[in-house]
């Protein structure tokens, strides 16, 4: 069996006529009909029944037919993406970010995208773990960075940090200014705007940590996007559980402070379908990606954190 062979199936199943399909492949009809056979042979199956008509595929050809096209579409991307490496890096490429991620990554991963592959056409699109995994099983995105711990299938995924988890709230809260570390039995009873979803990244951690301790939280207010959260920090409605890069310029500006929570921290990882191989601009972006991430965490922009290697 040979991709000739497939092609001239594919056609032939597709037109049901050997003539025509003898015209779209520009093959002479004893040529055609000549693979067809040696194809049925291999296979040990009937693919068509010919009549007056034309051919009709078989129950056995109908089957084969998803099968050949999937082949066959994978052979021209193979020469596309063997053709394109011999280019710069162009075409899109789509990063799946959780609200928090994409407000410390958009703007640092554009602008070196930019500068660096102008050709590349950059889609940052916005979900917690759960929904991005779900888009990069489906391929409404090629990379995604993803929390863990999480049960993942048809997923490549390769560590890419490990950042500390810290009780957020205002510089005027004694029971934060005096602390380096808290440890997390301290929580209890604290009033806590909870950000995120259930059973997913930071909620999930703090939840889980806290059920096997003992501690018994105390939600105020549940939220999805820590910058809403830290909005309603700094307004004096409670405190929030999140990782302090996010709020670093509140930090800076002296109106929050984040205090790391003892043996609370949450690993992200670098994830991909395993089923589609990366394009040339996907590889070219998970290179900036890791880059972009390493610089801040070097620069000091990006406390708690460090990069898994």
């Amino acid at each position: 069996m040979d991709l000739r062979q497939l092609r001239y199936f594919v056609v032939l199943a597709t037109q049901q006529h050997y003539g025509r399909a003898s015209a779209v492949l520009h093959v002479a009809q004893p040529a055609l009909s000549r693979q067809i056979r040696l194809l049925e042979e291999e296979l040990g199956v009937r693919l068509f029944e010919r009549h007056a008509r034309g051919a009709t595929p078989t129950e056995e050809a109908v089957f084969l037919m998803e099968r050949a096209s999937f082949l066959l579409r994978y052979a021209e991307q193979m020469k596309q993406d063997m053709t394109a490496r011999q280019r710069d890096p162009s075409g899109p490429a789509a990063i799946g970010l959780s609200p928090a991620l994409a407000l410390l990554l958009a703007v640092p991963l554009a602008r070196a995208v930019r500068e660096q592959f102008p050709d590349v056409r950059l889609r940052i699109v916005e979900g917690f773990s759960q929904s991005l995994l779900g888009m990069l099983e489906q391929g409404a995105v090629d990379i995604a960075i993803l929390n863990g711990p999480m049960q993942l299938t048809n997923v490549l995924a390769t560590p890419l940090m490990t950042e500390a988890l810290c009780l957020i709230g205002r510089t005027d809260d004694a029971r934060l200014m005096q602390m380096r570390k808290i440890k997390l039995p301290r929580l209890a009873g604290l009033p806590l705007v909870m950000t995120g979803v259930s059973k997913s990244g930071v909620r999930l951690e703090l939840e889980a940590a806290a059920a096997r301790a003992g501690v018994l939280l105390n939600p105020v207010v549940e939220v999805e996007t820590l910058s809403v959260a830290a909005r309603l920090v700094e307004e004096g409605l409670g405190l929030t559980v999140h990782f302090a890069a996010v709020v670093q310029d509140q930090i800076e500006a002296g109106r929050l402070v984040a205090v790391p929570i003892e043996g609370l921290r949450l690993r992200r990882v670098l994830a991909r379908a395993s089923d589609r191989p990366p394009s040339r601009a996907t590889e070219v972006l998970i290179d900036i990606l890791r880059a972009v991430v390493q610089e801040r965490v070097d620069a000091g922009s990006w406390p708690h954190a460090m990069l898994d290697h």
